[in-house]
Parts: structure tokens; C-alpha cells; sequence
């Protein structure tokens, strides 16, 4: 993969991933408004993931801004090591993605009917690829993937990932499928394909899959710029899911009738 092709990637990722952060914006701010008698972790967990995707934007920026213009095309030492900056957007990239994984855990452990068989094996997906993201980040100071054992490390929590949004993906839509529910949707076929790929976690899926698959190819110089799509993704996926429920209805006034009081005058 030549340099120009690695830049047009990174490019792209990091175009797409600033789209994603102003849709990130609105929606949060339409959450507030919408919502904003929530119980205070959920607000809490909203603030944080739209933090941290902001700072991971920033830092991505900061990051390929600072390459291109002291380390392009070059091949020093002080190039090759990853900063302190690099290594903070490491820990976001790992933290936001988890932090959604947990929401998405507890969703598919309520509308299962508190089934543990179902959520047990989302926690361990989750917290084993979480785990293994954070041993990850260390090493990367002498360079990403400067050795086989870092390279194993990083493939096997991508497919962690898979797994876990795999297993939330398809456990939301078996129980919230219409059929099992006995609902018939009045949306379009676009609106239902939307839905499913938004608020069902199959958007985030097939992108951890596609970071899997970057892995197994030796495609590493894709796998910053579709990272930077998965993060974006997973907080976007989070407020889509916290906005698609139903607004709370606003109490209808009560139409109160006065018994009428009839006088007569008496000579």
C-alpha cells in the first residue's frame, strides 16, 4: 500500500468521523430536549461518550496534522514512537466503544426478561476486549504493531469486539423483532432497514468486522481511519437508541363540566 493510498484512507476516515461528530451533536442536543427527565447516570453516560468522542476527534486531528507535517515521509526513531497524544486516543478508542457495549448489555438484559444466559456472554465479550485494548497501549509506545506478540494481542480483542456486537446485534433484533413482539410497523422498508442498522448495533458490527478482516489481511494503514468510523459509530448507535423511544406524553387537560344551578324566583 503505497503513501499517498495510506493518507487518502486516514483522509477519509477522519472526514467521515467529523460528519459523525456533528450528527453526534445534534442528536444529543435533541436528546436533552426531548428527555430531559432521565435518570442522572443515563445523562452521565450521554456526557461522557459525547466527551470522549469529541476528544478522540481532536486528538485524531492533532495526531495526523502533527505527521504530515513533521513526519511525512519520513522513517526516524521520533517518527516511528507514538506520543503521548496517540496514546491518550488509544484509551478513548477502547473506553467509548465499551461504555456503549455496557448500555447495549443492559438494553438486551431488560427486553430479554433479565435473561443472564443472554447478558452473561455480552459482559465477557465486552470486558475481555476491553481488557486486552488496555494491555494494548503500553507497547504502542515503540511503534503500533512493532512486534508479533502486540499483533495477536490487537486481532484477537478486534475479534472480541465482533463477537460482543455481534451477540448484541442479534439478540436486540430477535426480541424486538415484530413477529415475536406482535407489532405490525407502519415504517417504509428504508425507514426498517435505518432502524435496524442505527439502533440494532449492525452498523458498529459490520464495521468491527471489517477491522477484523483488516487485521487477518495485513491491512493495518486502513485500520486507524475505519477506527476512527467505529468510534463515531458507537456514539452515534448510543443516542440514536436513547432518541428513537417514544417522547413522554404531556398529561391531556381534563375537561371538567359544572353542574349548572337553575334559580327560580319566588313572589
Amino acid at each position: 500500500m503505497t503513501d499517498m493510498s495510506v493518507v487518502a484512507i486516514q483522509f477519509i476516515g477522519l472526514t467521515i468521523s467529523f460528519v459523525q461528530l456533528g450528527i453526534a451533536a445534534a442528536q444529543g442536543f435533541c436528546y436533552y430536549r426531548a428527555f430531559p427527565h432521565d435518570i442522572r447516570m443515563l445523562k452521565c453516560l450521554v456526557v461522557t461518550v459525547m466527551i470522549l468522542n469529541v476528544t478522540g476527534t481532536l486528538l485524531a486531528s492533532f495526531m495526523y496534522w502533527s505527521f504530515f507535517v513533521n513526519c511525512y515521509r519520513s522513517t526516524s526513531p521520533s517518527c516511528q514512537a507514538w506520543d503521548t497524544a496517540a496514546m491518550i486516543l488509544l484509551f478513548v478508542s477502547f473506553t467509548l466503544p465499551f461504555m456503549v457495549q455496557s448500555f447495549y448489555c443492559h438494553r438486551v438484559w431488560i427486553i430479554s426478561g433479565k435473561n443472564i444466559y443472554v447478558a452473561i456472554p455480552i459482559i465477557l465479550f465486552a470486558v475481555s476486549s476491553y481488557v486486552l485494548g488496555l494491555i494494548l497501549i503500553p507497547p504502542q509506545e515503540a511503534g503500533a504493531f512493532s512486534n508479533n506478540a502486540i499483533l495477536k494481542i490487537s486481532a484477537a480483542g478486534a475479534f472480541q469486539s465482533v463477537l460482543c456486537d455481534s451477540t448484541i446485534s442479534l439478540s436486540v433484533y430477535f426480541y424486538l423483532r415484530p413477529a415475536r413482539a406482535g407489532v405490525h410497523r407502519t415504517d417504509t422498508r428504508i425507514q426498517n432497514i435505518t432502524n435496524k442498522f442505527t439502533t440494532m448495533g449492525f452498523l458498529v458490527c459490520l464495521l468491527a468486522i471489517s477491522i477484523f478482516i483488516l487485521y487477518w489481511a495485513n491491512g493495518f494503514a486502513a485500520i486507524g481511519g475505519v477506527a476512527m468510523v467505529l468510534r463515531s459509530s458507537y456514539a452515534n448507535s448510543l443516542l440514536s437508541t436513547l432518541n428513537a423511544r417514544k417522547l413522554p406524553s404531556r398529561p391531556q387537560p381534563m375537561d371538567i363540566e359544572l353542574p349548572t344551578i337553575s334559580v327560580h324566583n319566588s313572589r
